[in-house]
């Protein structure tokens, strides 16, 4: 559970106009479409948090920027905070410092495999997860997600099909960007079963683990099963989805226990995924520590925007999507509007959503949610006009 210390009340709909400043969100289609709505790349329009930027003012005026090494404050907050949200107790030797998780899974899918072995990933997923295996000179290996009983599921069967022909890991993105889905204990120890029983190598991307909507669920760790399968996964997990901080130069951890999975990770990324800096351990240190509370209102204030686009969608001939369990992006089919380029069509009417091509469905398009209600209420009027108009 999060610590929810008394906090002053957050301005979530005071958040401050993006267009015109260095945002790649709001800047990638502003010279052709001025007036376009951003909400394609997945960081929020929210302020990031009060503690954070006075940790980071303080280290800017608390001496030179060199090379830094790894708080240890940092690291007690992180072993405690990760004891206390899920009852994991890590090995602080278990920890390797990362630029942000997108280095980690490009690090993770050369770890224990070599080129040309089999590297598993599901699909529909974070386009990242396809890159991470194909430019590591990786065979990729697309496993299927389905809708069943109006909910995204992992394809089992065809798990095990996959992992009986030599891959060598698997690539596992939960909570799931871009369908939402938080997987249950059942799910992961189906998962870590055929995992292990096939010597598959288990990548966790969990960055999105603090992103929880449904207060009815818990996120859990795969690596938190038991010792085999901990010594078996490399876990990745990052603040700057939950405390909205891309910006401050990447910060994540991996946690890896099996030493020689660690070592060979550590050599993999060496050169390659450089150390975080001083600035964003600050960043990180304050808001694993200090903002607990802010995280607790922007999570209502997500939840809020989330039921205002599902009732939109469904609402609206030729659009569904699947109830968004964590994360604040939704990932909404378009099929039946038969559009030749949907990610265009959207586009010409003034809103830039994530395409779904990269992502394993050219016929989706993923949305991010995570803006005022002011900006939600105009993407969910220019919706209509797109809908109207296929």
């Amino acid at each position: 559970m999060l610590n929810k210390a008394p906090s002053s009340i957050i301005d979530f709909d005071g958040s401050p106009c993006r267009r015109g400043g260095d945002s790649l969100k709001w800047n990638r289609y502003a010279s052709e479409h001025k007036e376009v709505i951003a909400a394609w790349v997945a960081d929020t329009d929210f302020l990031t948090p009060g503690p954070v930027i006075d940790a980071v003012r303080a280290r800017l005026e608390g001496g030179p920027l060199g090379y830094c090494d790894l708080p240890p404050e940092l690291v007690e907050v992180f072993l405690q905070r990760m004891q206390r949200l899920y009852n994991w107790q890590i090995e602080p030797s278990s920890i390797v410092p990362l630029s942000g998780v997108v280095p980690g899974l490009f690090g993770a899918a050369r770890t224990a495999s070599g080129p040309g072995d089999g590297v598993i990933a599901q699909s529909p997923n974070y386009h990242h997860f396809f890159g991470a295996a194909q430019l590591s000179d990786r065979h990729l290996l697309k496993l299927d997600n389905h809708i069943v009983c109006g909910q995204w599921q992992m394809d089992f069967d065809q798990l095990e099909e996959i992992a009986a022909t030599g891959a060598k890991s698997l690539l596992l993105c939960n909570p799931h960007n871009p369908v939402g889905r938080i997987l249950t204990r059942k799910e992961l120890e189906t998962i870590a079963d055929t995992c292990i029983r096939n010597n598959l190598m288990i990548c966790s991307d969990e960055i999105h683990a603090e992103i929880i909507l449904d207060e009815s669920k818990s996120h859990i760790p795969i690596a938190t099963l038991c010792p085999e399968v901990a010594d078996n996964t490399i876990t990745l997990l990052s603040p700057s989805k939950a405390f909205n901080l891309p910006g401050i130069g990447g910060f994540a951890f991996a946690v890896i226990p099996n030493s020689e999975l660690r070592e060979d990770f550590k050599a993999k990324i060496h050169g390659i995924a450089t150390e975080p800096g001083s600035l964003a351990y600050a960043a990180g240190l304050a808001a694993y520590r200090d903002c607990d509370g802010w995280l607790a209102q922007q999570l209502d204030y997500l939840r809020e925007n989330r039921d205002l686009l599902e009732a939109k969608v469904a609402a609206t001939a030729g659009l569904s999507m699947t109830h968004v369990e964590a994360t604040f992006l939704a990932w909404i089919d378009v099929s039946e509007l038969a559009l030749e380029s949907p990610f265009e069509h959207f586009l010409a009417h003034g809103l830039a959503l994530s395409d779904g091509a990269p992502m394993g469905n050219p016929n989706y398009q993923r949305l991010n949610f995570g803006c005022t209600r002011a900006t939600l209420q105009e993407i969910l009027k220019r919706i209509d006009t797109a809908v109207a108009a296929a």
